[in-house]
């Protein structure tokens, strides 16, 4: 189940987190001037409830455009991502909190994502399924890897490389082009490189997430 909220109080964590952060070549302060250049550490309080206060109804319209659109492709969403593991994960509870920040984070320990709110209605849908990917992707590694996994952070390091590259692997396949209705995009440009490698490994995985995850593992700390 994935439910659609509204959490300024997250808003404001997020830009101290993000406001001077660049990762892998995706420079999310960046985004965040592009869109506010009024805001500040000063006063990103203030900033935000007024930003919320004034866009409230943008913020329903935008929440009830990307519920319709979870409402009509969840079921064949959570199919195949069941296919891709062997394992039925549509009874995990996920939450999309809308953003006025283009950085989209996620926060595996909650199952807790957010999606930037001025996004049209497919692209806060590919949002919302690239971050529970990532959870059902986190779900089975400690199930299936746990001697690889165990004491590893999913959002640092190998791991959030590896989930990051699994993600737009796994959503160019058929089942989710469909959903998705266009190719999915690898958003850290300076993992190029790696995802090449990495699709290798897929195709001679043959589909096996298990076989995948390890000789990924492998590969991406033997690079370095």
């Amino acid at each position: 189940m994935i439910e659609i909220i509204f959490d300024k109080e997250l808003d404001k964590e997020v830009y101290l987190d993000f406001a001077d952060l660049s990762v892998a070549g995706a420079d999310f302060g960046a985004r965040i001037r592009r869109d506010h250049p009024g805001i500040s550490p000063e006063n990103h309080v203030s900033y935000i409830n007024g930003f919320y206060d004034a866009n409230r109804l943008i913020f329903e319209r935008s929440a009830d455009e990307l519920r319709g659109k979870l409402d009509e492709t969840q079921s064949d969403f959570f199919s195949a991502v069941g296919k891709v593991f062997g394992t039925d994960y549509s009874s995990m509870k996920f939450t999309g909190a809308l953003s006025i920040f283009d950085c989209n984070p996620r926060y595996p320990e909650k199952n807790l994502f957010q999606v930037y709110y001025q996004r049209d209605s497919l692209g806060k849908m590919e949002v919302t399924y690239h971050e529970t990917l990532h959870f059902m992707f986190f779900q089975f590694c400690s199930e299936q890897c746990a001697d690889i996994v165990d004491n590893r952070d999913p959002n640092s390091g190998v791991y959030w490389e590896l989930s990051e590259l699994f993600n737009v692997i796994v959503l160019n396949q058929p089942a989710f082009r469909r959903i998705l209705e266009h190719e999915e995009q690898l958003f850290y440009p300076n993992l190029t490189d790696k995802l090449l490698t990495l699709r290798e490994i897929w195709e001679v995985s043959d589909g096996d997430v298990r076989k995948f995850t390890l000789e990924a593992f492998k590969k991406l700390e033997a690079e370095g």
